[in-house]
């Protein structure tokens, strides 16, 4: 059964909010996937256990709050923040490109505060 977007973003969302970074690579990632931040022009499921390591690093102990979700055909957008013992992030803007049932793109910024 085929997925829409709005579907592998909402699974995207669920697993990595409860910790689940493999299951969503194996389930929601192209195996090529390309991400681009301020740090990496990568791609892989690598690529994206690089960049949630980065995260974890930053943001140990981190809680997330989702501030928007957009969807718009293949298109997905999160607006989001997290709060840690060690820094915040804030402006938290991550854009996808979802197509057969897989992320194929994903864009990632955010501002660390202390």
């Amino acid at each position: 059964m085929k997925r829409s977007a709005a579907d592998v973003f909402e699974d995207h969302l669920r697993l990595r909010i409860t910790g689940h970074l493999e299951e969503d690579l194996r389930r929601n990632y192209a195996d090529d996937v390309v991400l681009l931040t301020v740090n990496s022009n990568a791609r892989g499921h690598d690529a994206i256990r690089m960049s949630a390591g980065r995260l974890n690093e930053q943001l140990p102990d981190g809680t997330f709050e989702f501030i928007a979700r957009k969807v718009s055909g293949p298109y997905a957008l999160l607006i989001w923040r997290g709060h840690s013992s060690r820094f915040n992030a804030a402006d938290g803007a991550d854009s996808f490109v979802i197509e057969d049932d897989k992320i194929r793109f994903q864009s990632i910024h955010y501002r660390l505060e202390e």
